[in-house]
């Protein structure tokens, strides 16, 4: 049923772009569709899965030669709601072989800081790991370290994500081995030189595979194969100084100064249901409504002379 319900929103999303693409007034009974289907994942499915706790392992039984790592990461504000994602991740129609959190140690002590919901998570499969704080870079950093020959999927602490998430990016992996592929993205226009305020969102018709002009969306659920990004990807000192709040950017940067091509999801998908209540301080506010976007792409380009070389 759950997986019903995602498909409508993610068809009524697709109308709603239409209208928005065609320059028309989207209409009223769109809005509150979408709105009601939020609040059923919200509220609804949210207390079922408080009141009904699943005991059924939610990694793989059975390890692949090439494991799937999930990785994500959490602070203060949202370790309170962070189980949720992690429950829909753990839910998944294709099991990852491993689902980890990273918590910055100056943030979280040890694990009697944490809710009980999450740590009861551990007995299905979640694995809890305290590391040194680099802000929302915590969630490739480590994890693409420990795991250098495997798969790494990236994913936000503030989403509901679909059931078939892991599995729609497994296949876009095997059709685009080489590729980084992304469940949504962005389209970098008119240039590389132009501010990220300036570039757009894809169109509904338009499909993006071994691209070198999209930017990367990690937290809508992102899969990284091993070395397609640079190998400046782990320079803590310079991720400081050029980019410190803006992971996308900086892994989009790196994949391209590898040579490495983006493919997205086709057809066109929103982002996954928002959990209520964490978009307050966020880092879209930090990056995107305060033009720090702009400011880190601009540093960037010029600490590198203008070009992804």
């Amino acid at each position: 049923m759950y997986s019903f319900i995602y498909r409508l929103y993610f068809y009524l999303k697709r109308k709603e772009k239409k209208a928005k693409e065609e320059r028309k007034e989207p209409a009223k009974f769109l809005k509150k569709f979408l709105d009601r289907i939020e609040w059923f994942y919200n509220v609804l499915v949210r207390n079922w899965y408080m009141n009904h706790p699943s005991k059924r392992c939610g990694i793989a039984e059975k390890p692949r030669e090439q494991k799937v790592i999930v990785s994500l990461t959490s602070y203060p504000k949202r370790i309170g709601t962070v189980w949720l994602t992690i429950e829909t991740l753990l839910r998944q129609s294709v099991k990852p072989d491993a689902i980890i959190l990273w918590l910055a140690k100056t943030q979280f002590e040890n694990m009697d800081d944490l809710p009980e919901a999450l740590l009861q998570q551990r007995e299905r499969g979640l694995t809890i790991r305290f590391c040194e704080d680099l802000r929302s870079h915590k969630k490739y950093y480590y994890v693409m370290q420990q795991y250098p020959e495997d798969l790494v999927i990236l994913a936000d602490d503030d989403m509901f994500y679909p059931r078939d998430t892991i599995k729609k990016l497994l296949d876009m992996h095997n059709e685009n081995p080489d590729d980084i592929c992304t469940m949504t993205a962005q389209v970098i226009e008119p240039s590389f030189e132009a501010k990220p305020s300036l570039w757009r969102n894809p169109k509904l018709k338009e499909t993006f595979k071994h691209s070198d002009n999209i930017q990367i969306f990690s937290g809508s659920g992102s899969l990284y194969p091993p070395h397609t990004l640079d190998e400046k990807l782990f320079d803590v000192k310079l991720i400081q100084k050029l980019c410190p709040y803006a992971d996308d950017l900086w892994l989009t940067f790196m994949a391209y100064r590898n040579n490495t091509k983006i493919t997205a999801a086709t057809p066109w998908r929103s982002f996954p249901i928002t959990i209520y209540g964490t978009a307050e301080g966020s880092l879209w506010y930090v990056n995107a409504a305060e033009g720090q976007n702009d400011e880190q792409w601009r540093v960037m380009l010029e600490y590198f002379n203008g070009s992804m070389k």
